[in-house]
């Protein structure tokens, strides 16, 4: 009998005490998890407030000075829009800080020829603003510049800065008995732009009629899926959209799908005026 107390005596403790441990787990509060706090935004120096303005004012001379030719760029327009016997979107103008020293890039188109116009890229040294040369784009014509033109299927571009620091992509396609997409890569240093890397897809019509896709990285052919791999790679860089214009739909070409049209940089004339008024 004393046997069969003592037995259920220690039950009832040991039930007891998982108890107690059941209750005192439960009581205790699963520790939060610390939430990542967002970086704190770099504080801007006066001296960098002071380079700031400085460019402003110099950029603003600049666009004052080629306002006529702004203006008179009228077919820049969105995936759709029909510019024909109409103006496009007007919005020539963009500022984009490339290299990183919190003073943007001044980037503009100005048209002096019907249906040719010419992107402007300026910089600012720190005494005034500089027009950056940029290599790829049609050498020995229009100063070797991205021209923007309506003639055949007409030009087709976007301007955007990398995810990586420092660098710039231009994207631009055109075509008439084939068509031609292309992909400059620039790394800017120093004020200068330097072209790391190009590619290149032209697709038409070979002699037999038969179907030509031809790749280039650099200038040498490269089998079709690493050019498409390289392009669709490029494009998956777009940071910010600084400038574009879209001649006709690309449904085939993903650059368009990576950004928002109107939350592209690109700004008006006037808006322009206003911004570096400040």
């Amino acid at each position: 009998m004393n046997t069969k107390m003592k037995l259920r005596s220690a039950i009832a403790i040991l039930l007891s005490a998982l108890l107690i441990l059941s209750i005192a787990g439960c009581s205790k509060k699963v520790p939060k998890k610390e939430e990542k706090k967002p970086p704190k935004p770099k504080k801007v120096t006066e001296q960098q407030e002071k380079n700031r303005k400085a460019a402003y004012s110099a950029y603003k001379t600049v666009i004052e000075q080629n306002a006529t030719a702004i203006k008179a760029y009228s077919w820049q327009t969105v995936p759709g829009k029909d510019t024909y016997n109409a103006r496009g979107i007007d919005r020539p103008i963009a500022l984009c800080d490339i290299d990183g020293d919190n003073v943007p890039e001044l980037f503009f188109f100005t048209s002096q020829n019907q249906g040719i116009a010419s992107l402007h890229i300026y910089t600012f040294n720190g005494k005034e603003a500089v027009e950056l040369s940029y290599d790829g784009f049609n050498e020995g014509a229009y100063s070797g510049k991205l021209a923007d033109q309506q003639a055949a299927a007409g030009t087709s571009y976007v301007v955007y800065k990398g995810k990586d620091a420092n660098t710039l992509y231009i994207y631009d396609s055109n075509g008439d008995d084939y068509m031609q997409y292309n992909i400059y890569r620039y790394v800017m240093k120093n004020s200068k732009l330097e072209l790391v890397e190009s590619l290149s897809n032209r697709v038409g019509q070979d002699d037999s009629g038969n179907t030509s896709d031809i790749y280039k990285r650099n200038g040498k052919t490269v089998p079709n899926a690493q050019g498409g791999k390289s392009f669709t790679s490029s494009f998956a860089q777009l940071d910010k959209a600084i400038i574009f214009s879209a001649n006709r739909e690309e449904n085939n070409v993903s650059i368009w799908k990576k950004f928002s049209f109107d939350g592209a940089l690109c700004i008006s004339y006037d808006q322009a005026i206003a911004k570096l008024s400040k």
